[in-house]
């Protein structure tokens, strides 16, 4: 009942002093991530907390990820490279985009009816999601997810106002957390290709597409239609007509001997795991 009566004071989203007690206290530990989401759930409700680490060229470091669902999709398709089609990864390496975001603001036109939402987002039975990017240095960026599932409501404008009301502190929090396993991370990797095996879309598609003769053009709607834009939406990014994108893509499709965006994916997907096995070879 008390926790029901603090969340229905949004506007003010005043923190339970024992629950913000419980995470300074766990500050620096394992147990750090256990304490947030039971402090955020005092302000609004939250399925699944996920915290990560972008960088500009890189695997990102997964701080944190609790779901309840089994198998545990984050783990097998969004850490093995699905994340390179994450809206909120996309963001990251725009310096503008600090701040907190509803997914809905940040993905492209076709999202919900993008491979990546049918295929990952769609089966981890998530409906909405806030998110914070926080620039930590010049190359990596703090992400913290929250989640909801379905069987819950959506995020209001009075919870989205509630979180960002508290973010400066769990920025802060978060700043003096991740500083340790930061540190661990990013110690002298001993092989190479580790770049390669999570470069952004568009390089990885210029890679791997190279050896189908693929053009710039179909290169570029390639890395568009994989992070969920639409052909009109593709055409305003290239300045081209929608017309002109639906030719490249039948050419391109033709070409990769495919006849849709679910084989595309599926191909994009092999070729991450192809550079993964590549760089732990070496």
């Amino acid at each position: 009942m008390a926790a029901a009566h603090r969340r229905g004071s949004l506007s003010t989203a005043i923190l339970d002093p024992a629950a913000l007690g419980g995470l300074v206290e766990h500050l620096e530990t394992e147990r750090f991530f256990d304490h947030l989401h039971d402090l955020l759930n005092t302000v609004l409700h939250i399925n699944n907390l996920v915290a990560i680490v972008f960088r500009n060229m890189g695997s990102p470091l997964i701080l944190h990820q609790k779901s309840p669902q089994e198998p545990n999709f984050f783990r097998m398709m969004y850490a093995q490279g699905a994340y390179l089609l994450d809206p909120f990864y996309l963001a990251s390496k725009d310096e503008r985009r600090a701040g907190i975001h509803r997914l809905k603001h940040l993905a492209p036109d076709r999202f919900v009816e993008s491979e990546f939402y049918r295929s990952y987002y769609a089966k981890v039975s998530m409906i909405d999601e806030i998110g914070l990017l926080w620039p930590f240095d010049e190359d990596l960026t703090i992400h913290l997810s929250l989640g909801r599932r379905l069987g819950s409501e959506r995020f209001n404008a009075r919870e989205f106002a509630a979180f960002s009301h508290i973010a400066p502190l769990l920025t802060a929090l978060l700043r003096r957390q991740v500083r340790g396993p930061i540190q661990t991370w990013l110690e002298p990797v001993t092989f190479d290709g580790l770049a390669a095996a999570s470069a952004p879309v568009i390089d990885i598609a210029q890679d791997w597409l190279r050896g189908f003769h693929a053009t710039a053009r179909e290169t570029e709607i390639a890395a568009l239609i994989l992070q969920g834009h639409s052909n009109v939406s593709i055409g305003q990014a290239l300045r081209i007509s929608g017309e002109t994108v639906k030719v490249h893509r039948k050419h391109l499709y033709a070409k990769l001997s495919i006849s849709s965006q679910t084989e595309l994916f599926l191909l994009f997907i092999d070729r991450i795991k192809q550079f993964s096995a590549r760089a732990r070879r070496s």
